[in-house]
């Protein structure tokens, strides 16, 4: 074959993943490839009812100092969230009304501690975390908590804290 078929081969294929992965985004499935939850597709289903401890949602990132070093860090891939972020998978751990507990051996919700969830000092690159101060947090109306007790190592709320709950975006199911 020819150069030029190939270029045009190469080119087409491009183009073709390009518009399934677009129609795929649009319909709410995800590809997780973070250690914060098992790597795979993931479909996205609207919101429609409370969001409950143990779910999976998909949420944006507030765009803020903490989440932009975070980018900067690589913490956080690109995506269409503002900002520049992508979303998020995250499991819910605290919704309104719960009690968050932080100290040395990680969190706790509601007296329960969960697993993996110590946060750690240092990233790979011996750069110093975002850090929230040990205690006990009652968690606000309108946020949520997410901790993910699949890895030790899931950028969460063990070190940013609440995140809105308008800045959820779908429930996610493998």
């Amino acid at each position: 074959m020819k150069i030029s078929t190939w270029v045009f081969l190469l080119w087409s294929g491009a183009a073709v993943f390009w518009s399934v992965a677009t129609l795929a985004y649009s319909a709410g499935w995800r590809i997780n490839h973070t250690s914060s939850l098992p790597m795979g597709l993931w479909r996205g289903h609207a919101v429609d009812g409370p969001i409950t401890r143990g779910q999976i949602i998909s949420f944006c990132p507030p765009d803020n100092a903490l989440f932009q070093e975070a980018r900067q860090r690589g913490y956080l891939g690109r995506g269409n969230c503002p900002g520049g972020y992508e979303p998020l998978l995250k499991p819910v751990a605290a919704s309104a009304g719960d009690t968050v507990q932080i100290d040395a051996k990680g969190i706790a919700v509601n007296g329960k501690r969960l697993t993996k969830s110590a946060a750690a000092t240092y990233d790979r690159e011996r750069r110093p975390m975002p850090e929230l101060v040990d205690g006990t947090y009652r968690v606000a109306d309108g946020t949520l908590w997410v901790v993910s007790e699949y890895s030790s190592a899931s950028f969460d709320s063990r070190y940013f804290g609440a995140i809105p709950i308008s800045q959820v975006l779908n429930i996610m199911q493998p």
